[in-house]
């Protein structure tokens, strides 16, 4: 019996922006996994995009991808992030990651392997890599909903500093069931 690879992707919007802000700030669209969707062995590939639409003089902008709960994605796993840019209007920021479930059940038992990496448009290497091993978390639990989630932190709070969400997407490929 084979299992069918799943795609999941948001639908970009105009509107989907972080900006005035130096909070770390969930853009709105998310990834949602159902509970008790992943298995052990189960792998997912993913990428976030982000356009800074404006920015203000030398003001920074950061980017981080989570897995973590529905109701607060960024007390849950850190996938990737970014470093702080000094962006140009309509600079792009992509941040690949990947994992896999390691271990299914509650908060603290759930555990996923994995790492990603983050670079902007018209650089010549990677901005930032990460990469974790047997990552566990209080708040992730495979029993429960999960997110996907992406935020953005500006280095100053100005109505110049604006971040849209233009890609979130991944492909799960279920494990192997004869394994």
């Amino acid at each position: 019996m084979s299992l069918n690879v799943v795609h999941k992707r948001i639908a970009p919007s105009a509107t989907d922006t972080v900006t005035n802000t130096t909070s770390e700030t969930a853009f709105v669209k998310t990834l949602s996994f159902p509970a008790q969707v992943f298995r052990v062995g189960d792998k997912v590939v993913g990428r976030a995009r982000a356009t800074i639409v404006d920015a203000n003089s030398t003001d920074t902008f950061a980017f981080k991808v989570y897995l973590g709960p529905t109701a607060s994605p960024t007390t849950g796993l850190l996938l990737v992030d970014s470093t702080a840019y000094d962006a140009a209007d309509n600079d792009v920021v992509s941040l690949d990651f990947d994992f896999e479930v390691t271990a299914i059940g509650a908060g603290s038992t759930a555990s996923f392997t994995g790492g990603g990496l983050s670079y902007r448009d018209a650089q010549t290497a990677v901005s930032k890599t990460r990469s974790f091993a047997k990552a566990t978390d209080a708040q992730v639990s495979t029993f429960a909903d999960l997110v996907i989630a992406v935020t953005c932190t500006q280095s100053v709070q100005s109505t110049g500093n604006i971040a849209r969400l233009d890609q979130l997407d991944c492909l799960i490929f279920p494990a192997n069931p004869s394994e």
